[in-house]
C-alpha cells in the first residue's frame, strides 16, 4: 500500500514537472484560446435555448388549452421564471451539455489522451488535508466580512436563498466544479502553463476569467472573494499536477455555499 501512494506521489509530481518543462506539449495557447472563444458563445447559446425552450413550452401550454397565444404575456413570464432556482438549474445544465462534448472533442489528439490533456491524474491524498485548512480559511474570511461590512445580496443569491431546491444544490455542488475546473484548471491551465506566461501570468489569466463568468450573480466585493478562490484553486492545480484536486476543493466550497444559502438561507 506503501508503494503505491509513493507511486502516485511520485507521478503526480513528474507530470507536474513535465507540465512545466517540456516544450510541445498539446493543446498550443492560441489553438486553446480559439476553443475558448467558442466556449464562450455556447455559454449564452445554452441560456439561449433554455428561455426559447420554455418560452416555447408556454405557448404550446397556451393552445393546448385553447387560449390565445399572447407574445407579451409569455414574455411576462419568461422573465419571472428565469431568475427562479429551476430557471438556473435549467440553464446551466443546457450549459454543461453543450460545452463539455465540444472540451472532451477539443482536447483529444493525435499523440496525447484527452486525459493528459485535461490533467486527469492521481494526486496524493495528503495534499488534500494540506488544503482543506486553506479552504476554512477562505470560507470563514468571506464569511466574516460580508456580515461585518453588511453587503446586500444581489438577485440571484437573493432567489436561491432558503429555495431548498435539490436539483440545483446538486449542479452546483457536482456539475459546475466539473465542468469549470476542467475549462479552467485542466484545459487553458494546460495550454497557457507552458506559454510565455508562465505559473504566474497563467494563474491570474485563469482566475479572472473564471470571476469573469461569475459576473452579476455577486456583490464586485464578493467577485474578489470568487478571484481569490481561484487563486487558490489554481495553485492546488499546479502543486499537485491534476486537476482533480481542485475539482474536489470546488465541490466542497460549493457544498458549503448551497448548506448555507440553499438550505438554511443564511446570506
Amino acid at each position: 500500500m506503501e508503494s503505491v501512494e509513493k507511486n502516485i506521489s511520485s507521478t503526480s509530481e513528474d507530470d507536474s514537472g513535465a507540465e512545466s518543462t517540456q516544450a510541445g506539449l498539446l493543446p498550443s495557447p492560441w489553438y486553446a484560446t480559439s476553443w475558448l472563444t467558442l466556449f464562450a458563445i455556447l455559454h449564452f447559446v445554452g441560456v439561449f435555448l433554455y428561455i426559447a425552450g420554455y418560452g416555447g413550452y408556454l405557448g404550446a401550454q397556451f393552445g393546448a388549452n385553447g387560449e390565445v397565444v399572447d407574445p407579451a404575456s409569455i414574455q411576462k413570464s419568461v422573465e419571472a421564471h428565469i431568475k427562479t432556482p429551476a430557471a438556473l438549474t435549467g440553464m446551466y445544465l443546457a450549459q454543461f451539455c453543450l460545452i463539455l462534448p465540444v472540451l472532451l472533442f477539443a482536447s483529444k489528439f493525435d499523440t496525447q489522451t484527452r486525459r493528459a490533456t485535461l490533467a486527469l491524474r492521481a494526486f496524493e491524498l495528503s495534499s488534500l488535508w494540506r488544503w482543506l485548512p486553506v479552504l476554512v480559511v477562505f470560507l470563514v474570511a468571506q464569511m466574516l466580512t460580508v456580515k461585518a461590512l453588511g453587503i446586500e445580496q444581489g438577485e440571484f443569491m437573493q432567489s436561491i436563498a432558503g429555495s431548498r431546491n435539490l436539483p440545483l444544490a446538486l449542479v452546483l455542488v457536482l456539475a459546475a466544479p466539473l465542468l469549470e475546473e476542467l475549462v479552467f484548471r485542466g484545459y487553458l491551465f494546460r495550454a497557457w502553463r507552458q506559454s510565455r506566461l508562465g505559473f504566474s501570468g497563467t494563474l491570474l489569466l485563469t482566475s479572472t476569467l473564471f470571476t469573469l463568468l461569475h459576473w452579476g450573480q455577486y456583490h464586485w466585493l464578493q467577485l474578489g472573494f470568487v478571484f481569490v478562490l481561484a487563486l487558490v484553486l489554481g495553485m492546488a492545480r499546479e502543486r499537485s499536477g491534476s486537476v482533480l484536486l481542485p475539482m474536489l476543493l470546488h465541490a466542497l466550497n460549493n457544498l458549503g455555499a448551497a448548506i448555507l444559502v440553499i438550505y438554511l438561507g443564511i446570506l
